[in-house]
């Protein structure tokens, strides 16, 4: 059945609470989130707890062309999570449906069931199946289903509830989209991994055209999830954007600092070459262990830094490897330690 709008007069006031309470959720992970998935995680979270759901399942539209499309389905509060990829001609009507028109779709009785979203009723008894589509900029980018296979079917309340989290959810997703396109990583303002990717295949085209030196540094915190652990992600946070202000503070201004992922770090060293980039990165290290974090429970950082130079025809993937292999070395050599594409131990 078509969902049209309506209001549920018997919807409590803890509902309303929930449900913004989720909103600010959603509302400040947008302003930290590094990637897509942290916030469809935080959305399934909100719909398994306010508005009911037993399962979260988010059908991620292709691109025209694309000949597969990834599912992925939340269980467990949202720590349960599983994916699997549907060819695009086996779309499911439902889903096919809610993405050409925009509008909310919920199926409640069986014959709903084989004929809008199959595969559900193949893993077992469902009750209903409310399917939601999650729009960026006019377009449907997901379909999110919020599937009860054991309690009744979602009253008028409850549907609201979860189309407000969805749009909230979307409003995060493109904010966290826009910044991947602007290059920047969310947490510590530095270059995210697609622009450091970027700007490293345009370093190694002029080192090639022109015959020049590059270097490169990929930088691991030892330990770093002790730091989370103990005093938290906050903590935890300011101390990434400790480390990235001191590494920018300690290169040159032509040399680039970004965030590979986690707390890895890449520094892109044009015009410089293996002996020199390891001078720097020694230095860099010394600087780490000096450092204080803003939240005052973190004294002196640690980390692990392998070093490598470009030589032609090396590739980005190929440099990278060459820095994570040297990477690798130090780790196991008793951490916090440089050590060169080109040596076993300094």
């Amino acid at each position: 059945m078509d969902v049209v709008s309506g209001t549920d007069t018997s919807a409590s006031y803890v509902g309303i609470d929930r449900l913004l309470a989720g909103i600010r959720h959603l509302t400040a992970l947008a302003d930290g989130a590094s990637d897509a998935e942290t916030i469809f995680r935080a959305l399934a979270r909100e719909l398994l707890t306010v508005p009911g759901a037993e399962e979260v399942h988010v059908h991620h539209l292709g691109a025209p062309g694309a000949e597969d499309e990834q599912v992925v389905v939340y269980l467990y509060d949202g720590d349960g999570r599983l994916s699997y990829l549907v060819p695009r001609a086996e779309r499911p009507p439902g889903v096919s449906w809610v993405a050409s028109t925009g509008r909310s779709f919920l199926a409640a009785e069986s014959d709903e069931f084989a004929a809008s979203v199959p595969r559900l009723t193949a893993t077992g008894a469902v009750t209903c199946a409310l399917l939601l589509p999650l729009t960026e900029q006019g377009e449907v980018d997901a379909v999110v289903t919020l599937v009860r296979r054991v309690s009744e079917v979602f009253p008028p309340s409850a549907i609201e509830l979860a189309r407000a989290l969805v749009d909230q959810a979307a409003t995060a997703l493109a904010l966290v989209r826009a910044r991947a396109e602007a290059g920047t990583d969310a947490v510590t303002g530095c270059m995210n991994h697609r622009a450091m990717r970027r700007r490293l295949d345009e370093e190694i085209g002029r080192a090639l055209r022109a015959g020049g030196l590059l270097s490169c540094l990929l930088i691991d915190l030892d330990d770093f999830k002790l730091v989370n652990d103990r005093y938290g992600h906050q903590a935890g946070d300011a101390m990434l954007r400790g480390v990235v202000h001191a590494l920018v503070g300690e290169f040159r201004a032509f040399d680039r600092v970004a965030r590979y992922g986690g707390d890895e770090f890449v520094v892109i060293l044009p015009n410089a070459e293996l002996e020199s980039a390891a001078a720097a990165a020694t230095r860099a290290l010394e600087r780490l262990h000096a450092l204080a974090s803003e939240a005052g429970v973190v004294q002196g950082v640690s980390a692990s830094i392998g070093v490598a130079q470009w030589q032609a025809p090396m590739t980005t993937d190929e440099l990278l490897e060459a820095c994570d292999a040297a990477l690798l070395r130090s780790k196991r050599q008793g951490k916090g330690r440089v050590t060169r594409a080109s040596e076993q131990v300094r």
